[in-house]
Formats: C-alpha cells, sequence, structure tokens
C-alpha cells in the first residue's frame, strides 16, 4: 500500500486539508527537542539540533544577518529561525506566519519562555499572504522560506515566491532552503510514515525544478540567485533520495 503513495517522476498534486491536519496533529504534541515539531526525527533530538545550528552557522554570514533588522519567516512553524536572530540582529523586527495555529502556539510560548524581544507571530497561510493585515508592515530586509515549498503544489510555490520578492526592498534578500530529490522528483501522498506514527505528505522537486520555479515566479521582478549549494555534509543527511539545497537571492538596488 505504502509504496503506492510514493510517486517517483509525476506531477500529482497534495491535499492541503491532509497537510494542515498533520501540522495542527504535530504543534499540539510534546518533544523532547521542540525542534522535532517541524524538523521531525521525533526520537533523535540530538541529531535535530545538530541540524538546527548547523543551518544557522552555514547561513549566517551568507545573508549577512549583521546587516538586516526586518525579517519576514514564511511558513516559521514554531518559530526556530527567531530565537537566533534574536540574539544575533540589532533592533530586529521579525514576523512569522505560518497556516498553522497550534504551531504559532508553540513559536509564542518559546519565546515567552526565552525571553526574546523583537519577535512577532502570526496566523497566515503562505499561499494567502495578505500584506494589509501583516503584524508588520512591508517592505522587509530579508524573507526566509525554510522547508515550506515541499509542502505546496507547483502553482502556489511560484506565488509564494513572487509575493517573497514582492515584500522585499531593493536590495533585499530571499532565504529558500528545500529537501531535495536528489535523482528525480518523487512525491509522498498520504505516506505512512512509521517514524512520524502519522501519514504525510510532500514533494521532493530536483534542484533544477525550483530554479524552473523561481524563473517562472521572477520575471519581471530584477531577483538573481547570489548563492546556492547543499546545505548539510552528508553525515548530517538521514535519506539517500533527498538532500537539503539552499538558494540566496537578491532583488537588485541599493536600498538595503
Amino acid at each position: 500500500m505504502n509504496d503506492s503513495r510514493r510517486i517517483k517522476g509525476k506531477h500529482v498534486a497534495i491535499d492541503y486539508d491532509a497537510t494542515r491536519a498533520f501540522f495542527e496533529s504535530r504543534g499540539k504534541r510534546e518533544y523532547a527537542n521542540v525542534l522535532s515539531a517541524t524538523m521531525y526525527q521525533d526520537h533523535n533530538a540530538e541529531l535535530v539540533e545538530k541540524r538546527d545550528q548547523a543551518e544557522k552557522a552555514a547561513m549566517a554570514d551568507i545573508l549577512g544577518l549583521g546587516q538586516v533588522r526586518r525579517i519576514l519567516d514564511i511558513g516559521c512553524g514554531t518559530g526556530r529561525w527567531g530565537w537566533y536572530l534574536a540574539s544575533n540582529c540589532q533592533g530586529l523586527e521579525y514576523l512569522g506566519l505560518d497556516f498553522s495555529a497550534s504551531l504559532i502556539e508553540k513559536a509564542q510560548q518559546e519565546s515567552v519562555k526565552r525571553q526574546l524581544a523583537g519577535l512577532h507571530f502570526q496566523v497566515m497561510s503562505a499561499t494567502d499572504i495578505q500584506p494589509q493585515a501583516l503584524l508588520l508592515q512591508a517592505p522587509f530586509d530579508l524573507a526566509l522560506i525554510s522547508g515550506l515549498l515541499i509542502y505546496l503544489n507547483d502553482a502556489d510555490c511560484i506565488k509564494v515566491l513572487r509575493d517573497a520578492a514582492q515584500l522585499i526592498v531593493a536590495g533585499g534578500g530571499i532565504y529558500l532552503r528545500e529537501p531535495v530529490g536528489v535523482s528525480e522528483r518523487f512525491t509522498l501522498d498520504r505516506f505512512y510514515s512509521e517514524e512520524l506514527a502519522d501519514e504525510y505528505s510532500a514533494i521532493y522537486r530536483t534542484a533544477d525544478e525550483l530554479r524552473k520555479l523561481m524563473a517562472q515566479a521572477f520575471e519581471g521582478l530584477g531577483i538573481f540567485v547570489e548563492h546556492e549549494g547543499f546545505l548539510f555534509p552528508e553525515g548530517l543527511e538521514k535519506r539517500a533520495e533527498t538532500r537539503q539545497y539552499f538558494f540566496v537571492l537578491r532583488r537588485q538596488g541599493t536600498e538595503l
């Protein structure tokens, strides 16, 4: 049964209602490490911590975090980027968005527990960002899209990327990090995961497919790729079929 839920090389739409239910459930659970709510590894708190720290350490200089102040985190989950930014960006104004109310509640609880300033969280779907309703108004210096597009169908990936580009200042950046299919695209369609003890849906695109989506999303907006590459050494990767890949994108201009 599970083999029929692993679809290779084909474009298959995933169901957003199932994805929302999955994350609402994740947000209501307790974990040895709160990072597991969205980064998984439920039974390996040490690995999830190492992966979180490695991503932030690798990206801090590349993203120029010492020079940014206003940051929009699209699909923020438990707000893990906010924790790091609050300690590394002077005068931080951070807004984390997520469609899951339970994850936003967890993010708010964590920011209070950690006594972090400058962090704001809001329930809002990445596919339906309402600029006038944001708790912090655009433009932003940096938009983060970290592990989000795998839960979206292609048309919505294009929309989210284009919306993000239109919400940053000239000279501003976008950090895009996604698990990619190493050899080909494959989709998990309500695949039952023993590790997660739940049905899980995701689309693992190739890096080249992401480039094609970006080309459509950023047409006419002056967005270019500044850096890209594999995020982790192989020792921090757990699956042979996928690897974490990142793009740092920049909007032409000099306002930042």
